[in-house]
């Protein structure tokens, strides 16, 4: 009788470790997929076949789904500028929704009655994974023996070794999740408010005070609110770009540039999906340097009201994707509405990386609304030939005629 098969979203981490040997133990005849949305670096993709290959995997697959991620989620999070309450630029979580879908579709075609992936039940990943096979393969058992079975990093660790498994102890320390947008680092640290990573819990980020003290000023340009080029001053593509590079090129050698520099460095805090309150460190250098720029940008070309709106409906458009609202027909209508946007949001931006700090020093566009004012001879701070002196007057004395009356009437209401 033939085993049951069954395919296990696998990165090689002490979770997956676990779930890996555990289910194969369990009878099932196991396949892993590693989908790489940026976390694998040269020679890794091999690392992490002979982890599974060592563990016991019938098969072992790798699926490169970074252009996917790139196109289909990170340049919409740059259209929007979204950072999770204000800071966090989703590391990892917003990949879940490229990585489930490769691991399902890696089911479905080998055959498998299952799918398995080792989140644990404490965060929001297995949420993730959950929407995107009950929605696209709803006759697939899901099996997480991290969440059914409760269990620490140590007992895991514990229970490897036992089988001959080594697992390295920053593994067993720190909970890693790198991709293209950032990596997230979860730890001790992490599980109270107060206290801050160590120095080498960070994966790849240098801390501020080992940052060179000069910094690198870098000119990044966009087109309709994608980045298409990042230069230094006199038009060198910075390493690892220009003409034949894959979409996401840019992104990879600024998460690469202005980690150098110290850029990227967080913690971020704040409700869960299943409302509790959660704190983790993560590194972001690229998407915190791009989102800048791009910010910038559009504080040239767009209107207040176009700015204002983008940014409830752009936090909005993120919280839904971060929190797993994948398939929502309302996501498509943010995405139209984001793409509208951008249709000004073309020209260049300077920016200098120093110090942990993304500077932006001045932007361009043939859109500018800057430039058009000042050619209708609008120059802040000086004047006008648009208006008079008198209908300056006129203007401001109507402005103050509301909040006049409003303070009238709060005096008036002190009175006994």
């Amino acid at each position: 009788m033939s085993k049951r098969k069954i395919v296990l979203a696998f990165s090689g981490g002490l979770d997956t470790s676990y779930a890996l040997v555990s289910l194969r133990e369990q009878g099932w005849e196991v396949l892993t997929a590693n989908i790489d949305t940026g976390g694998l670096h040269s020679g890794e993709a091999d690392v992490v076949r002979k982890r599974a290959e060592e563990l016991g995997a019938a098969e072992h697959f790798v699926i490169d789904a970074r252009e996917e991620l790139y196109s289909r989620v990170i340049t919409y999070a740059i259209k929007a500028n979204y950072l999770r309450n204000g800071g966090y630029p989703s590391c990892v979580g917003a990949e879940r929704l490229v990585q489930a879908e490769k691991v399902v579709q890696a089911a479905i075609d080998n055959g498998a009655e299952a799918v398995a992936h080792g989140s644990t039940g404490a965060g929001a990943d297995h949420v993730r994974y959950d929407s995107v096979i009950r929605a696209l393969a709803p006759q697939m058992e899901i099996i997480t023996p991290i969440r059914d079975e409760r269990l620490t990093r140590e007992y895991e660790r514990d229970y490897l070794l036992e089988r001959g498994f080594h697992t390295p102890e920053k593994v067993t320390t720190y909970s890693i999740n790198e991709g293209l947008i950032g990596t997230s680092i979860g730890g001790k640290e992490t599980y109270g408010s107060w206290d801050y990573l160590p120095e080498d819990a960070w994966t790849y980020t240098k801390s501020i005070a080992d940052a060179p003290a000069d910094g690198v000023e870098l000119i990044l340009a966009f087109e309709k609110g994608e980045v298409v080029s990042a230069t230094t001053p006199d038009g060198t593509p910075i390493e690892g770009t220009g003409p034949g590079a894959p979409n996401y090129a840019i992104l990879r050698a600024l998460n690469v540039l202005a980690a150098e520099h110290g850029v990227g460095r967080g913690i971020h805090m704040g409700s869960t999906m299943v409302g509790n309150l959660a704190r983790v460190g993560f590194e972001a250098p690229g998407m915190l340097t791009l989102i800048a720029a791009h910010r910038e940008l559009e504080r040239l070309v767009l209107s207040n009201r176009q700015q204002a709106t983008k940014a409830t409906l752009g936090t909005t458009y993120g919280d839904l994707l971060h929190e797993a609202v994948y398939y929502d027909p309302i996501l498509g209508d943010f995405r139209a509405f984001l793409d509208s946007s951008q249709q000004r949001v073309t020209g260049a931006v300077r920016v200098k990386l120093i110090k942990g700090n993304v500077i932006p020093l001045g932007s361009r566009s043939p859109h500018s609304l800057l430039d058009a004012a000042t050619r209708q001879g609008v120059v802040y701070g000086y004047g006008s030939s648009l208006w008079t002196g008198e209908q300056a007057r006129a203007f401001a004395h109507m402005y103050a005629i509301p909040g006049a009356i409003a303070q009238n009437a709060g005096l008036q209401n002190d009175k006994p």
